[in-house]
């Protein structure tokens, strides 16, 4: 089981280190990105539950993808506590400059497994998720 682990985080820091050779963005604020890419407008909360990962290290992320004008933040009307953010176009072509370095290196990375065991192993993970989830 420590092989999950070490493939995790061995595949996140070549994403990393590729990112970060490329001049954009890490791979952190990459998955920020992605989550407001499925959902267009939507709150750091909601960003935070689906990464599941804090709020505050949603919120330094954020912090300094608006710095960079990747995104922008206004006020919920109905919630004025709550910010939505929205994805501006220098975030989307940050945002597809690093899906593609990073679908290039997960097709490079994987290459060593067979497409019929990539299927088996899909469909062994997308159960471990399900079972998770039902825990949850």
């Amino acid at each position: 089981m420590y092989s999950i682990h070490r493939t995790y985080f061995l595949i996140e820091k070549r994403l990393e280190h590729k990112l970060h050779e490329s001049k954009g963005i890490s791979f952190s604020q990459f998955l920020i990105l992605l989550a407001l890419h499925c959902n267009e407008r939507t709150s750091q909360s909601a960003i935070a539950d689906f990464l599941h990962i804090t709020e505050a290290t949603v919120s330094r992320h954020i912090a300094q993808l608006e710095k960079a004008k990747y995104l922008t933040h206004k006020e919920d009307p109905i919630n004025r506590r709550k910010h939505i953010l929205t994805m501006t176009a220098l975030g989307t072509r940050a945002f597809t400059n690093a899906h593609t370095i990073i679908e290039r290196e997960l097709k490079d990375v994987f290459e060593v497994i067979p497409v019929a065991d990539r299927s088996l192993i899909t469909k062994a993970f997308d159960g471990v998720i399900a079972k998770l989830h039902d825990r949850s």
